[in-house]
């Protein structure tokens, strides 16, 4: 008896994005990592492909409870419609191309942060975007810096609208300081003009 093996394809990023790996992607309409992975499959980030999402809890003992059905729908139509490859845990994940540029997208629990981390630069990223809080201690995020720059990996921090005051206080700062700047980047939906802020 012959066995017959489906391969799918899987997403790859072009030479000007990085493949990226969404690490808790969360319910439709309610997970943060959701809203990350519609902005990436809408080319609303053009520098980035999403290319697998890391969700243990839609595809493990969370599948059958409140959010599993539209997870499915989503994973679904996202492998088929963008060739997203979907996975339980970041090992799982295919090793990186050598030349590509491998981006974790970390929006998942705060007390699993560090350990995700971890795990995402053993996954051969070389960038971490990580949504707030980052981690439930300072002496966390004091370890998890450390970490990546030992492995001379770059994190990028997410923050969210409602502490725009302190960007602005952030930004009036830099334009008081002779010499510094500061950098927002910013896929969230909102216009960019004073009203939105």
């Amino acid at each position: 008896k012959i066995q017959q093996l489906k391969m799918t394809e899987v997403a790859t990023p072009s030479p000007i994005q990085a493949e990226v790996i969404l690490v808790g992607c969360g319910c439709p309409l309610r997970g943060m990592g959701w809203y990350h992975a519609v902005q990436m499959l809408g080319n609303e980030c053009p520098s980035a492909k999403l290319c697998y999402i890391v969700e243990p809890w839609f595809l493990g003992a969370g599948a059958s409870g409140p959010g599993g059905a539209e997870f499915a729908e989503f994973k679904s139509k996202a492998e088929a419609d963008n060739q997203v490859g979907f996975y339980t845990s970041l090992s799982d994940v295919p090793p990186v191309t050598d030349g590509v540029k491998r981006l974790a997208l970390i929006s998942g629990r705060t007390i699993d942060n560090p350990r995700l981390l971890g795990e995402a630069i053993a996954a051969g990223c070389s960038v971490i975007y990580l949504e707030k809080p980052g981690a439930t201690t300072v002496a966390e995020l004091e370890t998890m810096k450390k970490q990546a720059a030992d492995a001379n990996v770059e994190i990028c921090m997410g923050y969210n609208k409602n502490v725009c005051k302190y960007v602005r206080n952030a930004r009036e700062f830099a334009a008081s300081t002779e010499g510094s700047h500061v950098t927002f980047v910013s896929n969230n939906t909102y216009e960019n003009n004073a009203s939105s802020l």
